[in-house]
């Protein structure tokens, strides 16, 4: 059974009660998302303040400590609502609590629907870098229901689209071309255009969930699902957070480009293209903080005796390369990068 086979797609929540039905079902809660959807889960809760500061291994002990309290055990069902934050706090808590215990995902943000609940893969923060703690979980169910996403801002929708662009910029021209129309013209949540996101929805899951059949444990070809995330993690390191993820990640795409560019490895018109269509979008394509940091906090995040990192870019729209670029030599480049 493949990835896809256990996600579901939904347009309303109607069918949710029957799926959970049965279970020994424990709610993993963004407080924001059970303020506004607290009817459809009826079930014992534990609530997270779902700030990126806050997936830690403090917050993993205090969920695992009131799972604990409430009663749950080897039989319990697990089930994660929120975004990003949650979806990673709910796998890896899920993958060590009784030695493991089966578990869901209700992803309510774009960037958790086509990124962080898709591929089993979960990370902690821990002495200030991300995902430095983690392991490989794949749930047993993904429900992503597009009903969610009318509570989000247009912000919150675009961090989500840098996350959808960046599937389709390695695997669906097509793809790109229809995702940067949509989210062109987007201010919110339209119910007439609802058909539209949700195909886009569903087309970047199945691509990401292509890779990730590939190579689950990331070995070799999932590394491509990394596209600007080198630096993105650095930018929101630098910026305490201030930058969100998927602005830091239309950021750092850019920024592995313009480093390929330099070095001969990707052609400027590609460049200039990707970059005119995030910024038609109102995505960020740079940043204020000295690429000099950046580098440095990416140089601090490499494993000891590391000289190297490899970075993911973009030949054309759907056709990706990974290039070993020397640490000390990207401070040279960034001397170029504006």
């Amino acid at each position: 059974m493949g990835f896809i086979d256990k996600i579901l797609f939904r347009s309303s929540t109607v069918d949710l009660p029957s799926i959970l039905q049965g279970k020994d079902v424990f709610i993993i809660i963004d407080k924001k998302v059970e303020q506004l959807y607290s009817t459809l889960f009826p079930f014992k809760k534990v609530y997270i303040d779902a700030l990126e500061e806050n997936k830690s291994l403090n917050t993993v002990q205090s969920v695992i400590d009131q799972l604990r309290n409430m009663g749950a055990d080897k039989e319990s069902f697990l089930v994660g609502i929120g975004g990003g934050v949650v979806m990673d706090i709910t796998g890896f808590v899920a993958a060590i609590y009784q030695r493991g215990v089966k578990y869901a995902l209700i992803p309510t943000t774009l960037q958790a629907q086509v990124d962080a609940a898709i591929g089993g893969k979960t990370g902690i923060n821990t002495f200030g870098y991300k995902n430095v703690v983690g392991v490989f979980n794949k749930p047993d169910l993904v429900y992503i229901c597009s009903f969610f996403l009318k509570s989000l801002s247009r912000e919150q929708m675009l961090c989500g689209a840098a996350e959808m662009l960046k599937i389709f910029i390695i695997k669906s021209s097509q793809n790109y071309k229809a995702a940067v129309r949509y989210f062109t013209n987007y201010q919110s949540f339209d119910y007439d255009t609802k058909d539209a996101l949700e195909s886009l929805i569903v087309s970047a899951v199945k691509e990401k969930c292509k890779i990730v059949e590939s190579d689950y444990k990331e070995q070799g070809k999932r590394i491509v699902l990394n596209l600007g995330h080198n630096f993105a993690h650095a930018i929101e390191k630098s910026s305490s957070g201030v930058v969100p993820h998927g602005y830091a990640v239309s950021i750092g795409i850019v920024m592995s480009m313009k480093i390929a560019e330099i070095m001969g490895k990707v052609k400027p018109q590609v460049v200039e293209s990707i970059v005119a269509d995030f910024e038609a979008i109102g995505l960020p394509t740079k940043t204020d903080i000295d690429i000099k940091v950046l580098i440095d906090v990416i140089m601090k995040s490499c494993k000891k005796g590391e000289t190297s990192i490899k970075l993911i870019i973009p030949e054309k729209i759907s056709s990706v390369d990974v290039i070993t670029v020397d640490l000390n030599k990207l401070f040279t480049i960034a001397e170029s990068i504006s």
